[in-house]
């Protein structure tokens, strides 16, 4: 949104790749601002499009998410499931109206993540253009920087889930003026099973539930805050922007095939 209409009209022509980033505004611990999410999000989309070299685009992140189960926080604020997903998917729509093709809705927040590959479909059915939904903050899916976060967390299993070493290590190098070291808790031990696990990201559960966090978090920390350095924050967000252009240059390439009506 920085720049024109005419360099925008530009850029569709180009067959620019645009992101959406999708954040939430609620609790991170005692240590960590409301907007952590969005503050991370932003940042790693913002940073993939510089790098890009003009082969990627960013809006502007979407600050409010899908957060009722957090409102017994003060502060944290909601948008309902139907709503969120209409919004996201109508701004993606509008992108492809101007001539864009290839959207990529970037979820910053766990409980979007559902809705933002809900609000990417409905777009692909509303608009023929490819629109995909991937996370750009590893707390939500480790996916796509797995490797590096099991080479170089200080955190034992458990340390890795909300307001975390991850998370608290990516503000330590983005927004460090925004980090209370001092009031920093370490809050593990959710629940693990055979086939579900709240207790670290990289594990992967057989099904998805998420309970009203006040039940199962003191503090609003699920993980070990107390482990984050700058070092691995600035490592971390390096890699997962780099590895972001790789991500966006192959999403370019999906060619927008013609419908057939087999009726």
């Amino acid at each position: 949104d920085d720049l024109t209409w005419p360099e925008i009209k530009e850029a569709a022509a180009r067959n620019t790749a645009v992101l959406i980033p999708v954040g939430a505004i609620e609790d991170h611990g005692r240590h960590l601002p409301l907007n952590t999410d969005n503050i991370i999000v932003e940042a790693v989309c913002f940073e993939t499009a510089r790098r890009s070299a003009g082969e990627v685009l960013s809006l502007p992140v979407i600050p409010v998410g899908l957060n009722e189960h957090h409102m017994d926080f003060p502060g944290t604020l909601s948008a309902e499931m139907d709503l969120l997903l209409k919004y996201v998917a109508q701004c993606a729509i509008s992108l492809t109206r101007h001539g864009f093709t290839h959207v990529m809705i970037v979820n910053g927040h766990g409980s979007n993540a559902s809705v933002c590959e809900l609000a990417a479909r409905k777009a692909v059915l509303a608009s023929g253009a490819i629109v995909g939904a991937m996370a750009g903050n590893a707390a939500v899916s480790d996916a796509l920087v797995s490797d590096l976060i099991a080479r170089h967390r200080r955190s034992a299993p458990g340390g890795i889930g909300h307001a975390c070493e991850y998370e608290t290590a990516m503000m330590l190098h983005l927004r460090p003026d925004l980090v209370q070291m001092d009031k920093a808790v370490k809050e593990t031990g959710q629940m693990v099973t055979p086939y579900f696990n709240w207790g670290d990201h990289p594990q992967a559960s057989a099904y998805s539930w998420m309970d009203w966090w006040s039940r199962f978090s003191d503090s609003g920390v699920a993980g070990d805050p107390t482990a984050a350095t700058a070092e691995f924050g600035a490592l971390m967000f390096d890699e997962t922007c780099r590895r972001m252009v790789e991500v966006l240059r192959e999403f370019r390439q999906i060619p927008v095939r013609a419908r057939k009506d087999h009726h």
